[in-house]
């Protein structure tokens, strides 16, 4: 029995080893048909000698580029349809996209190209054509007479370029109705805008977006894959920027200008048109003296989304310094990705190196120097802070939480952990944490959602439509008490610098980019968090939305800069429609219906929605008071024969409006108690908010929904005493309970002036007050210390 145990574990370690075999020679089959087909999808590469190219020049090029003022990312040179240099300046590297900027405009004027070749469109063709329901009440002569080419050629004749357009929801309208000041085709504007509209149009007669159009086209052709492109908000690739592809991609794209479409034997893109597109169309400063055109290649001419430059030369061209060179007296591409503020001082070191190492016949091999290329371009890497002795400050920080009191919500809190020379930083949202590795004297890689300084940030659907972002980070101590944090965005050209100065429980972060440097920042202030899982709970609640234009205002400002969590709004107020507008541009604000059925002021009032005769008064509006008022004889609800069929109707009417508006309602509250004046209204108002499936607050709270209301004595305060009052107020919050502030925040400016009743004469500056104490950093750092958690009605009753 031993014996046929011993002999089955023989064939099984024997079946097992031959397992272990076949998986490893069907790995290493696989490997390399999948480094075949990347090889076949490559561009050949030869040496610089062998094609004409001396390997001395390239070097005084990459090392003129590694001391210049610019941070260059990448370089590629083809000569003769051949890679004869290329390097990346680590952290960066072959396998990662790059963002293109306005590199990605003449891709999208190829998509042009392909859909004139298809007869799907025309260069000649009036862009009005494509956009019937979009086009302005009156469209002008100059707006009719808009054709492709103009757009193509960067000839719209607007005044200025309407970048604003991109903070819309329909950037094609907001185009249109752009005016047009001057004879389309007369005048060179840079227009991002009209380059996003070639997109458009390119979906519009396709059915597809840019990139999936140009897929078959001319990315598969290429061996082009991985790459994404942002969108707008109705899902256009945003045409002028937004693309992000390999150096080897940008390489290749040139390579077939240079090639005049054709590719491996294959005319992909009608010469044709390649000519038409890198042909000069139009002078972007036909007054500029031949002296200063000589220096500039931004003044050579522009074609079809491309620009000419010296030396016979035309490019791609995006911002910082991402270049696709074609020059074809040279047959060569030259391409760049960078950081770069100066992009003609970048050109001209190209110009000074490269272009005299392009000789017109093959040169003597120079096997030393080439070495010293290839050893050069192995080795280059950006600068990065040396390893250095940890802070004493480390193990004390380690693990902890510091909350933002800056009236910038971006962040919410940052904590830092500390472990065997890596660094965790953790940056909370309102919405998800941020968590990123950086390498004490090294280069820490990871990917994130963290968005990263970017040119077009402002736009509606900003960076919708690309993947998460591949980042290095690395840290260093500058002393005893500031952190720097390096964080490279390396598919992009962007890098961003945290600097965190410490002193006792605070903290001070400054980030810092291209975009910011020259300018004044706003530094965030934290401080350290105790808050726990049984922590105090805190709804701060913002009444009255709709009442005034300051209130709305200022509500949103406590939303926005503040520790507001609920705002509440009143229907058949006279700025609800401005308070649905603001409620919009702010979609993660929690909003409740705020049922009112008086009009308290003496100067603004409002009128139900419904026809119930028994809330309103001879003039039709709203009665100003619910209770007794001896200020107001007779004119409160309880004064006069109230009805609970009208109340009933005129709830249901208000919730129906607001849902209509703000379909994201989460709650009811009563204004001036009246969901809860009487206890056949409280009756009703439970029924009501169920059957719309909302929660009802305000009505006998704490029992309903485990909320304790809490306050503080406001009366006859200065500022200074009421924030310290409500400071003095969170100290009574208890542990595992759950609280709600109620107050009203305005801006102390005229037209709140204008608005009080008897006995309320003081509206402007005890509103301010509020709006003074929701946004104090003072009270938001009271609030993060005492750990207490703040929260809105939808998180506590979802």
């Amino acid at each position: 029995m031993a014996f046929l145990f011993r002999k089955c574990l023989t064939l099984i370690n024997k079946y097992s080893i031959l397992l272990q075999i076949m998986k490893k020679i069907i790995f290493l089959l696989l490997w390399s048909s999948i480094l075949f087909a990347q090889k076949s999808n490559s561009l050949p590469r030869s040496t610089p000698e062998a094609e004409g190219v001396s390997s001395e020049g390239i070097i005084n090029f990459l090392n003129a580029a590694s001391k210049s003022k610019h941070e260059f990312h990448s370089f590629m040179l083809i000569r003769h349809g051949k890679v004869v240099a290329e390097t990346w300046w680590n952290p960066y590297r072959n396998d990662l996209k790059h963002t293109m900027y306005s590199v990605s405009k003449s891709f999208t004027a190829t998509a042009i190209g392909f859909a004139v070749a298809e007869k799907k469109l025309f260069v000649e063709d009036k862009v009005i054509s494509f956009f019937p329901n979009d086009l302005p009440i009156n469209v002008s002569p100059y707006l009719a007479d808009l054709k492709i080419k103009d757009l193509l050629s960067m000839s719209v004749g607007h005044a200025k370029e309407n970048i604003a357009m991109i903070g819309s929801d329909n950037w094609v309208k907001e185009f249109l109705n752009t005016p047009i000041v001057n004879q389309p085709g007369t005048k060179f504007l840079y227009n991002s805008p009209a380059t996003y509209t070639l997109s458009a149009i390119i979906q519009k007669v396709t059915g597809q977006k840019v990139i999936d159009y140009l897929k078959p086209r001319l990315f598969t052709p290429l061996g082009i894959d991985g790459i994404d492109w942002e969108i707008d908000p109705k899902g256009i690739n945003t045409g002028g920027w937004g693309l992000r592809l390999k150096t080897e991609d940008m390489a290749k794209f040139g390579q077939l200008f240079l090639q005049k479409g054709m590719w491996k034997g294959k005319q992909i893109l009608p010469a044709s048109w390649v000519d038409e597109a890198t042909s000069t169309k139009i002078m972007q400063n036909p007054n500029a003296s031949q002296a200063v055109k000589d220096s500039s290649d931004w003044l050579q001419g522009y074609c079809y989304q491309m620009w000419r430059s010296r030396n016979n030369g035309f490019r791609a061209d995006g911002a910082n310094g991402q270049f696709i060179i074609v020059l074809p007296d040279q047959d060569a591409v030259i391409v760049t990705t960078a950081e770069s503020t100066d992009m003609q001082s970048e050109f001209n070191l190209i110009w000074k190196h490269i272009l005299p190492a392009l000789t017109q016949k093959k040169l003597q091999a120079n096997p030393n120097t080439l070495a010293k290329l290839k050893e050069l371009t192995t080795s280059l890497a950006l600068p990065i802070s040396p390893k250095n002795n940890i802070s004493t400050l480390e193990s004390s920080i380690s693990g902890k939480n510091y909350g933002i009191i800056s009236n910038n919500k971006t962040i919410e809190n940052v904590s830092f952990e500390f472990k065997n020379d890596i660094c965790q930083l953790s940056l909370k949202t309102d919405s998800v944490i941020h968590t990123i590795p950086f390498g004490n004297g090294s280069w820490e890689t990871s990917e994130t959602t963290k968005f990263g300084p970017y040119l077009v940030a402002a736009a509606k659907a900003n960076r919708v439509g690309l993947q998460p972002f591949k980042v290095a980070g690395s840290y260093h101590w500058k002393d005893e008490k500031t952190l720097e944090l390096t964080l490279r965005y390396i598919e992009s050209p962007h890098t961003e610098t945290i600097v965190c100065n410490f002193e006792e429980d605070k903290i001070s972060i400054d980030f810092q980019n291209i975009f910011n440097k020259n300018s004044k920042r706003e530094i965030l202030k934290g401080v350290l968090s105790n808050i726990s899982p049984n922590s105090p709970k805190l709804i701060i609640r913002g009444d009255d939305m709709g009442y005034s234009h300051s209130g709305n205002e200022a509500l949103i400002k406590c939303f926005k800069e503040g520790i507001q969590t609920s705002i509440e709004i009143i229907v058949p107020s006279p700025w609800f429609p401005e308070a649905v507008k603001m409620l919009e541009q702010n979609p993660k604000t929690d909003v409740g219906l705020h049922f009112a059925i008086t009009s308290e002021w003496d100067n603004v009032k409002w009128r139900p929605l419904t026809d119930c005769s028994s809330l309103r008064n001879a003039d039709g509006y709203f009665y100003p008071m619910l209770f007794h008022n001896n200020n107001y004889p007779n004119q409160a609800i309880m004064d006069n024969n109230w009805k609970i069929d009208d109340i009933e109707k005129e709830l249901k009417a208000q919730i129906e409006m607001a849902l209509k508006y703000i379909p994201r309602l989460s709650h009811i509250s009563g204004h001036m108690g009246s969901t809860a004046f009487a206890p056949e209204v409280k009756e009703m108002a439970r029924k009501v908010a169920k059957k719309y499936n909302l929660k009802m607050v305000d009505v006998e709270s704490v029992k309903d929904n485990n909320i304790n209301y809490v306050g503080f004595d406001f009366k006859n305060k200065t500022t200074d005493e009421r924030i310290q009052g409500f400071i003095s107020m969170l100290d009574k919050l208890e542990a595992g309970k759950n609280y709600v502030f109620v107050e009203h925040p305005g801006l102390d400016n005229e037209e709140l002036r204008a608005i009080y009743h008897i006995g309320y004469e003081d509206v402007a500056k005890g509103r301010q007050d509020v709006t003074n104490i929701f946004t104090s950093e003072k009270v938001k750092e009271a609030i993060i210390k005492r750990g207490i958690k703040l929260v809105s009605y939808k998180d506590l009753l979802n």
